[in-house]
Parts: structure tokens; C-alpha cells; sequence
């Protein structure tokens, strides 16, 4: 075969595969009427309109070969444009996914629907319902407007707009953004989130706020309020929140700050982390990490780990005066909501304020291996050191105008303790 007579025929082949592809394309915008009860055909300018009523039913076939079933009472078919119109009872099934509303338009070229006047779709164990929706059949995306409610098996989401990739199991959503986890009474509010349903985890990239309402078995509300720059919640393989940058937290009496928060939602257990405080009561407790313990809602203890630190102040009167015990590590132990008793460990030092009378009596500076303080009514009843017992007694006349110089190394009394009413909510 000579050159040219093998040019020709690849030109005619590949000529050959254009029509066919095209045929293909063609084939693919056909929009099939498979049912209908009654027919009628009118003309409006150059474009032929078909009306149907009763029972219709509309096949297409997408881009990846999957049927796209289409069902209405009443259709109005537009042939030139290629789509329809669609009313009452708005249908369309597309493999898993399955969309309604009162009513709608199917685009044939594109395979797009919108739906109007109240959207719900199902896939699965995922409700979602809005007022106006787009779906992309042949991209699996959809677009959603407009009081948008998602409910799937662990939580229920609000927003303004919601944009969800069904291949990738992701949705993002914006505006107005509140999601709530009803079995841990946890709703965290933000200017958007995206969750990605196939690894059970959820972003709140902006503006995140947890809020915790809880009754405790005595019937008393406590309420939990946590803000941060940066919020995610993960439901494997431990169910748990995170809460990263200038996180702040407010619960009854109970106050902390640090850089980053972890809450072990089933294991009633929050972990803080990078230059943590607490504060409760009078006390105010820092150290590398700490981890607060609830049990039936109610703390149970505070566990303070490298460089732990308890302060409180020793008397409203006395403002420069401050009881103080440091420890590698220090827990706190309360009892019906009251602190009961503080345990240092390790290099463990207690500096606390003597009163006789009422009036100043000096301070007593105590060192060894393990120190323990009981409290009664929040007031200190019993120190207990053991192991490598050293003390120190300073009178009055020492300490007097002089009580900055007592404090132990690492003393750092925080006046900056947020309140409830500093931390914004959205309602």
C-alpha cells in the first residue's frame, strides 16, 4: 500500500471516530419519555413544546453510563432546548441518590436539575432538606440554598449553603453554620465547616464555638462554652474534639486558656495543652499539660503534669498574698463540685500564709517528696509532706511589704480570667 493510499485511510478512520463520538454525544443528550398518560403537542414561536400530565417519567443516561429516572405529575418538554419543566411530586433517582421537591427543571445537555420550593434529598442514612438545590449529575455534586438541614446518623447540620461532592462523601457549608451532636449535647457554631463523611471527620475552619448544655443526675444545667481560632471534631478511632489557637473555655465555676484542647466526648475527659491555665474557685493551676477528669458531668479532678502549679490567693484582704505548691506533677481532687484535696509529686513545695485571729502570723515554706493539702469549705484544713521533709518559718516582721519575694520560682498570677459574658454565642 502506498503512502498515500494508508494517509487516506487513516483520515477516513479517524473521520469514522469523530462521527461516531459525536453519534455518542448525541446519544447522550436524549432525554427519554418513557411514560406518560396524556400528550399534547403546541408550538410557542419556533419551539415545539410538549405537555404531559399524569404518571411522567423521563430516562437519561450519564456521562458514566448510569440511568438518571426523572418522574413528575405534570411536564412541559421544550425539544429544541432539550429540557423540561417539571410539576408536582418532582422526582429524580440517580444511582444512591435520591432528590424531590413540589417542583423543578431537568437540562438535558447537561444533565443538570434544579429544584425549587422545598428540596429533600436522601442517600442513605444523609436527609438533607433546603429551599432551592442544584444537582450535577454527571460531576455528582449538588448545590444547596436556603435554610439547609442535613441529618445523618450522629448529627444534625444547619447553614445558609451547602455544597456536597458525593464521590468524595464531602460537604462544605457556609453562612450562619451550626452543627449538633444531640447524643453528647455539643453544638458548635462557625462561619463555615467541611466534613468529609468517608474518614468521620469535620472542619470549622472559622470563627468555631462549642457549646455544651448538660443536666447533671441532681438536675442542675451546666453549660460549657469553649472559643477558638481553629475546631474539628473526629468520630474515629476515638470520638473526640479539638479545639487549636487561643482557645478559651467557661464552665460554672471552672475556666481555662491554652493553645490547644482535646475532648474525649465518651471518656468525660478534656486534655489541655501548651501553656495551659485553669482556674476554679480562687485557685488558678498551670503546668506543661493538664487533664480534667468529670465524672457524671461534675469535675472529678485535674491532673497537672511538668512544671505544675496551684496558686490561690490567701486572703481578700491580703492581696499580695498568695498560697502556692509546685510538683512535677499535681493533682487536684474535688468532691460535690468543691476542691478537697491537692497532691504534689516530685520537688514538691508549699508555701501557704499563716492567720491567727485574722490577722497575719507570717508564712511557712515546706519542701519534700510528696506534699498533700486537704481543704475544708475551700479553705486549707491539713498539709501532709513526706519523704525528705524541709521547712522554713519567716515571721510576720519578715514578710510584711515584703510578700513578692516569698513566691516560689515560677509564680505568675493571671488576672485575665474569661468570662462567660466575654465569649460570643450564636443563638
Amino acid at each position: 500500500m502506498t503512502v498515500e493510499r494508508q494517509f487516506m485511510v487513516l483520515w477516513v478512520c479517524l473521520g469514522l471516530l469523530v462521527t461516531m463520538r459525536g453519534a455518542a454525544q448525541a446519544q447522550s443528550k436524549v432525554i427519554e419519555l418513557k411514560t406518560a398518560n396524556t400528550l399534547e403537542g403546541k408550538r410557542i414561536g419556533d419551539e415545539e413544546i410538549q405537555e404531559l400530565t399524569g404518571n411522567v417519567h423521563f430516562v437519561q443516561i450519564s456521562s458514566t453510563g448510569e440511568e438518571i429516572k426523572v418522574w413528575s405529575d405534570r411536564a412541559l418538554r421544550y425539544l429544541k432546548q432539550n429540557k423540561v419543566e417539571l410539576f408536582g411530586n418532582v422526582r429524580l433517582l440517580r444511582d444512591s441518590v435520591d432528590l424531590r421537591a413540589p417542583e423543578g427543571v431537568y437540562f438535558g445537555d447537561t444533565r443538570r436539575s434544579e429544584m425549587r420550593k422545598g428540596v429533600t434529598l436522601r442517600r442513605g442514612s444523609l436527609r438533607l432538606t433546603s429551599n432551592w438545590g442544584l444537582y450535577f449529575s454527571d460531576e455528582k455534586r449538588a448545590v444547596f440554598i436556603g435554610d439547609v438541614v442535613v441529618v445523618d446518623s450522629t448529627s444534625t447540620t444547619h447553614c445558609d449553603e451547602l455544597t456536597y461532592y458525593e464521590t468524595e462523601e464531602r460537604s462544605i457549608a457556609v453562612g450562619r453554620v451550626r452543627i449538633s451532636d444531640t447524643e453528647n449535647s455539643v453544638t458548635i457554631f462557625g462561619d463555615s465547616l467541611q466534613h468529609f463523611d468517608k474518614i468521620k471527620y469535620t472542619i470549622v475552619p472559622k470563627n468555631p464555638r462549642l457549646v455544651q448544655i448538660d443536666t447533671t443526675s441532681d438536675g442542675t444545667v451546666d453549660t460549657l462554652v469553649v472559643v477558638s481560632k481553629l475546631m474539628e471534631a473526629f468520630r474515629e478511632p476515638t470520638e473526640r474534639f479539638v479545639a487549636t489557637d487561643s482557645v478559651l473555655m467557661v464552665r460554672t465555676d471552672l475556666a481555662a486558656r491554652c493553645e490547644r484542647a482535646t475532648f474525649y466526648t465518651k471518656e468525660d475527659r478534656i486534655l489541655l495543652e501548651r501553656q495551659p491555665v485553669v482556674w476554679y474557685g480562687q485557685n488558678q493551676v498551670t503546668g506543661d499539660t493538664m487533664t480534667v477528669t468529670l465524672e457524671d458531668r461534675r469535675l472529678k479532678s485535674v491532673l497537672v503534669r511538668g512544671r505544675a502549679m496551684a496558686i490561690s490567693r490567701s486572703d481578700s484582704l491580703h492581696a499580695r498574698r498568695f498560697d502556692q505548691i509546685v510538683g512535677r506533677e499535681l493533682t487536684m481532687m474535688f468532691e460535690d463540685q468543691k476542691l478537697k484535696r491537692i497532691e504534689a509529686l516530685r520537688n514538691a513545695i508549699s508555701l501557704y500564709y499563716l492567720f491567727e485571729d485574722g490577722r497575719p502570723n507570717g508564712v511557712n515554706k515546706t519542701s519534700g517528696d510528696r506534699i498533700r493539702v486537704d481543704f475544708e469549705d475551700g479553705k486549707v484544713d491539713n498539709i501532709t509532706v513526706v519523704g525528705g521533709v524541709e521547712g522554713q518559718y519567716f515571721p510576720e516582721k519578715m514578710v510584711q511589704r515584703r510578700e513578692q519575694q516569698y513566691n516560689l520560682e515560677g509564680f505568675r498570677w493571671i488576672e485575665q480570667r474569661p468570662k462567660r459574658r466575654q465569649l460570643k454565642i450564636i443563638q
